[in-house]
């Protein structure tokens, strides 16, 4: 799966058309060797970002973390809250503001 490709696409009922993506998160830019080191130890370095997005009639998105084990439930929640015209609040996922 790539992050330039949504993982999931959905229109809601009032026919904003949403771009779900899925990628992991980001080790910040330290040098070689300390960048190795972190991902063995960080625990961020397994987590998943998912963010929702929207572009029309005006731009509007959503972005949570989650755990690698937790990743295909809280995109099939993000998806059908989206459809179903509800704000995404799902389980197992931190919002990020």
């Amino acid at each position: 799966m790539s992050s330039l490709r949504p993982s999931a696409r959905t229109v809601g009922p009032d026919g904003r058309a949403w771009e779900i993506y899925a990628y992991r998160g980001r080790v910040g830019p330290e040098s070689g060797r300390l960048r190795g080191l972190r991902r063995v130890f960080s625990h961020r370095a397994g987590e998943w970002t998912i963010e929702a997005l929207s572009f029309a009639p005006y731009p509007l998105g959503y972005k949570w973390t989650t755990s690698p084990e937790w990743k295909g439930q809280v995109l099939a929640r993000v998806e059908g809250q989206l459809a179903r015209g509800e704000t995404p609040m799902p389980r197992n996922a931190k919002q990020i503001l």
